[in-house]
């Protein structure tokens, strides 16, 4: 697979940008005191090898790493080697545990059968064409008895809710861009790129994969923007809007890229155009009202996680 073919079709260094591989922004989903609950709850006291797939440039392992005891080894996967040289970089800030990179596919883990306490991923399922059958390649290199661990979104709901912040956006617009939105989604599962609402369907995959003692959370953090933006959490994200501002990028890539998945959905390509200028319009809208202090939103980013332990 080339560059262009993975990452909804941009380049790792623009990717990087949009997905907020590059800041702090990633780690405002869990509050840290509900990642140690959850840690205590899922054993996590007994995990010596982490196993972090498709990690980008490595939030999700290094976050784990802070519920773990000293001295835990911590490798990271991921099919883009663009990402990794940024996780060894941001790993120097965890020095308590051994982390290590290399480059390989969720679909054929580079690592024997029975290898890790735990193998992870957030926001990686909901990339691939067969969900069932990374996570059945996750399962295979846990050890028996370990853990796998899945950090999963529901877009589809995002969606929704990132289109109800205050001003209001006229709501006949608002229907037009969920119907887009819809559509998109509906193409990019077409096109083998994924799933937005996998994380909806984590536990009955883990279910016919075979796993045990399975449990299910949600995540503790509301996308919140209350002006004038002063938590540390409100900060990044108003740093992470004004970093992708003028990328002339939808949620789904830049114009190129949404115009296949699009048309892969169902959608009319007479109609893109409208649509695409009409999301630009709600991007502005957006990013004036919180240039304006007046934009005040609390709800969206919705995360499951998702736990199940490999029989022993």
């Amino acid at each position: 697979m080339t560059e262009s073919e993975r990452n909804l079709g941009i380049s790792a260094k623009r990717y990087t940008e949009l997905a907020g591989f590059d800041g702090d922004w990633r780690d405002t989903w869990w509050h840290q005191d509900y990642l140690e609950l959850l840690a205590t709850r899922l054993r996590f006291d007994e995990v010596r090898s982490v196993l972090d797939v498709g990690c980008g440039a490595g939030h999700w392992g290094h976050r784990i790493s802070t519920l773990l005891e000293p001295g835990a080894s911590i490798v990271g996967v991921d099919h883009e080697e663009g990402f990794l040289d940024a996780a060894r970089e941001r790993a120097k800030r965890f020095g308590h545990h051994d982390f290590t990179y290399r480059q390989g596919d969720g679909l054929e883990l580079p690592f024997d059968d029975g290898t890790f306490d735990l193998v992870t991923c957030q926001t990686v399922l909901i990339h691939v064409a067969d969900a069932k059958a990374v996570l059945a390649e996750m399962t295979r290199v846990a050890k028996p008895g370990g853990l796998v661990v899945a950090a999963e979104p529901n877009n589809v709901a995002n969606a929704f809710m990132y289109r109800v912040g205050e001003p209001e956006f006229p709501f006949e617009d608002t229907l037009r861009l969920l119907r887009f939105e819809r559509t998109c989604i509906v193409g990019k599962a077409k096109l083998g790129q994924g799933d937005s609402g996998i994380g909806e369907r984590l536990p009955s995959l883990m279910l016919d994969l075979g796993l045990t003692h399975r449990q299910v959370y949600k995540n503790d953090r509301c996308a919140t923007w209350l002006p004038p933006y002063e938590s540390p959490a409100e900060k990044l994200s108003v740093e992470m809007l004004e970093r992708t501002e003028g990328q002339q990028a939808w949620g789904y890539g830049g114009r190129e890229t949404t115009e296949k998945i699009f048309t892969a959905g169902g959608g009319d390509l007479a109609e893109l155009d409208e649509l695409w200028e009409l999301a630009m319009r709600y991007d502005q809208h957006m990013r004036q009202t919180v240039r304006d202090h007046t934009w005040r939103f609390t709800g969206g980013l919705l995360m499951y996680l998702s736990a199940g332990r490999k029989p022993s």
